[in-house]
Parts: C-alpha cells; structure tokens; sequence
C-alpha cells in the first residue's frame, strides 16, 4: 500500500492508490492529492453514487 506524505511546503511525496483500481498513482509535489488514475475511473465512481441514491428512493 502506498502512501503519501505532506511536505513542510505543503505538497505531497510519494504514492496514494487509486479509489476505483487501487493502482498506485506518484504524487509529485502536487499541493491536492490525485485520487483516481484516469477521469473514467472517477466517472465510475460518480456512476455508482448516482445508481445507489437512485436505487435508494425506489
């Protein structure tokens, strides 16, 4: 498991998985942590979201 650290300048070091595939994404220095590998993989997490609030009502 990876795992990302904060810096004294604010950014973050080192890897965070990614929440739908769990594939290990380098931070580089960014001042916010990317979360999903790829825009899909965000989209299918939206996706999934909107699916249980949807089945929720019904």
């Amino acid at each position: 498991m990876g795992r990302a650290r904060v810096g004294d300048d604010g950014r973050y070091h080192g890897d965070l998985q990614c929440r739908w595939c769990k594939a290990l994404i380098d931070q580089a220095g960014r001042r916010k942590p990317r979360l999903y590998c790829r825009m899909s993989h965000r989209w299918k997490t939206y996706g999934a979201w909107v699916v249980s609030v949807v089945g929720g009502i019904f």
